[in-house]
């Protein structure tokens, strides 16, 4: 059942247009419509961190916040700018980001993305894979098949060690999406057969194939991390400190429950549950 709406100032779009004050809320930027729809109780979760963000948020109870539809280059620069409080969620770290803005102990906690190619087409070739069948590089895949394409999302990060690699591909080989929605927008486009190849989390994945039963071949990047995680990422105003203090205390509980557990692992594989469990007791 879809938990009760919080006590949040829901504003949205009338906070965009309107001159309204609004000192004592928390602002958080949401730039994907679906995930607004699970911040406001709307619709149940339909991924990893939909859920773990309604139990956190529903934890922290009764707290004065504004709901913003919003881009996230758009967001990242009223961050940077404006003193209002003001939060992202589900965002990794990374130096540049932890040298400006706050961030929270992990939310969620994803296995590395990894590389998808289309069923149809041959496995790759040994020569681009390592003794454990991972792909030594992209840079090096795309070097070899120097006429193909891989989709990626332009306005967000991939975390410090995919960031590194796809900034080494050739421009020529990358098709970038901007704007919202875009789990959804990069996947349609490869799932479309437009492009080549797909860098994302097995559990998208899973929740994709279950939909439209697509097949697709996988491969897991030479040395990427095991695991990546998700943190709440917020300006730096006596606000936002308390803020995060809030959630802190809020996940160091969460992390010791069966539920949040659950909540990964409903949105995975069973193969992948008895490694995502070991990875979540890391955080304890």
């Amino acid at each position: 059942m879809i938990n009760r709406i919080r006590y949040r100032a829901v504003i949205l779009l009338l906070g965009l247009f309107c001159n309204i004050s609004m000192a004592e809320s928390l602002r958080i930027y949401i730039d994907d419509e679906k995930d607004l729809l699970v911040f406001t109780g709307k619709v149940e979760p339909i991924n990893i961190a939909g859920a773990t963000n309604n139990m956190l948020l529903n934890a922290i109870g009764e707290y004065p916040i504004e709901f913003v539809p919003s881009s996230y280059k758009r967001a990242l620069r009223i961050m940077s700018q404006q003193p209002h409080p003001t939060c992202l969620f589900n965002k990794v770290k990374t130096p540049i980001r932890e040298a400006n803005f706050l961030f929270s102990l992990p939310i969620n906690l994803y296995l590395s993305r990894r590389l998808y190619i289309h069923s149809h087409v041959a496995p790759l070739e040994e020569a681009l894979l390592d003794k454990q069948g991972n792909v030594k590089s992209l840079p090096l895949l795309l070097d070899v098949h120097k006429n193909k394409l891989i989709v990626i999302a332009g306005d967000f990060s991939y975390g410090p060690f995919l960031d590194e690699q796809l900034a080494q591909v050739n421009s020529e080989n990358k098709v970038l999406i901007e704007g919202s929605n875009h789990y959804e927008t990069v996947y349609r486009m490869f799932n479309l057969r437009r492009v080549d190849f797909l860098v994302a989390y097995p559990a998208e994945m899973y929740r994709h194939v279950k939909i439209d039963k697509a097949t697709y071949q996988s491969y897991r990047i030479a040395n990427s991390p095991e695991y990546i995680l998700g943190h709440v990422m917020c300006n730096d105003t006596k606000m936002t400190r308390a803020f995060i203090t809030k959630v802190n205390d809020v996940m160091v509980k969460l992390y010791k429950q069966e539920p949040f557990i659950e909540a990964h692992l409903n949105y995975l594989p069973e193969e992948e549950h008895s490694i995502t469990r070991r990875y979540i007791d890391t955080l304890k």
